[in-house]
């Protein structure tokens, strides 16, 4: 059986690092595998030649929260971050908004008038 070559996009020859690795940089971390491959296929799909570091063992042992990393090439390290800016879910805070907090005010005022009102029909019996 032939050994796979688990960096795909390659052109490294059997289970090797390609030569930039050691010189490669991590645009992004990453708690989830799931996230991890997604982010990676992206920028796989726009031509950026990329791994995941430490895919392995969040594979293996899921309990432990590793973090991984992906690596490009450092002349592809601009073009790889603005893309996975892109991509990336803004979390916007949400600004102070009236969520309803007025209304809650006077629903509580009504209840507390309507509770006040029966209390003394109660007691004028």
């Amino acid at each position: 059986m032939q050994p796979t070559n688990i960096l795909d996009d390659f052109d490294s020859e059997g289970n090797e690092l390609p030569n930039w690795a050691k010189d490669g940089e991590v645009v992004a971390k990453f708690f989830s595998a799931m996230e991890a491959e997604v982010a990676a296929a992206r920028l796989r799909a726009e031509g950026v030649h990329c791994f995941l570091a430490n895919s392995t063992s969040q594979s293996v042992l899921p309990h432990l929260q590793t973090v991984l990393r992906l690596h490009v090439r450092p002349n592809d390290s601009a073009i790889a971050r603005e893309i996975l800016q892109e991509a990336a879910i803004e979390n916007i805070e949400p600004g102070r908004r009236d969520s309803g907090r007025g209304a809650v005010i006077v629903m509580a005022v009504i209840i507390g008038l309507l509770l006040s009102w029966l209390l003394v029909q109660a007691l004028s019996l």
